[in-house]
């Protein structure tokens, strides 16, 4: 037994019932996240490489974009031989398919886009006979969505181009890493999906009042 390791884990522990507030949890999942903020963190903030002055939010942002540009060129080498040209087309028919048909406002919503641009993407894939629309039964001025069994072959023939797509996207995190990271962006999801949805009109000064 490495016993070095387990004085280590003894001293951080003292530390965290040390802080612990009388009232606060106190369970493995609280500790581990202690551990995480005392540990994890310092080791990787001492990693992180500035330049130029650069602020964590100036670079976070900035690697985000650059994020985005490398998954997008590799999902684009996945729908080559597809009829679907752009990631949104493939989020467009999965979300579709996924929700059993929906309505043009709740998929252009769940894709996070402004309402043109969602429209050029349901047009193209109903120029395409890959999805349908017909009258809604809730609502006789929406038209609802429906995936078609020519749109059902497309979208089920890229699962496996996608899925090395997305294999390469993740890069070389290990599966720990890999959590830690959809747990953050799944953290930035909830934050700004509300900001886009309703207040996306806004300007900045009072985004960042609602943050």
């Amino acid at each position: 037994m490495n016993y070095d390791l387990l004085q280590q884990l003894i001293v951080h522990l003292a530390a965290y019932e040390a802080q612990r507030p009388p009232n606060h949890r106190n369970d493995m999942e609280s500790f581990v996240a202690f551990l995480n903020q005392q540990v994890f963190s310092k080791s990787t903030a001492e990693a992180v490489q500035f330049e130029n002055g650069e602020t964590v939010e100036a670079l976070l942002s900035q690697l985000i974009a650059f994020l985005y540009r490398y998954a997008k060129g590799y999902i684009k080498k996945a729908l080559d031989q597809t009829n679907l040209i752009t990631i949104d087309d493939f989020g467009y028919l999965a979300g579709i398919w996924q929700r059993g048909g929906c309505t043009k406002t709740e998929i252009i919503e769940m894709n996070i886009h402004e309402k043109t641009t969602g429209m050029e993407v349901i047009k193209r894939l109903l120029n395409h006979e890959l999805i349908e629309q017909i009258d809604d039964t809730h609502d006789r001025r929406s038209k609802r969505l429906l995936i078609t069994d020519k749109g059902r072959g497309v979208l089920f023939g890229t699962f496996g181009e996608m899925r090395k797509a997305s294999l390469i996207i993740a890069g070389n995190l290990n599966e720990v890493e890999k959590l830690q990271l959809l747990y953050l962006l799944q953290k930035l999801h909830h934050f700004h999906k509300p900001l886009f949805l309703n207040d996306r009109d806004k300007g900045l000064d009072e985004l960042l009042e609602k943050g």
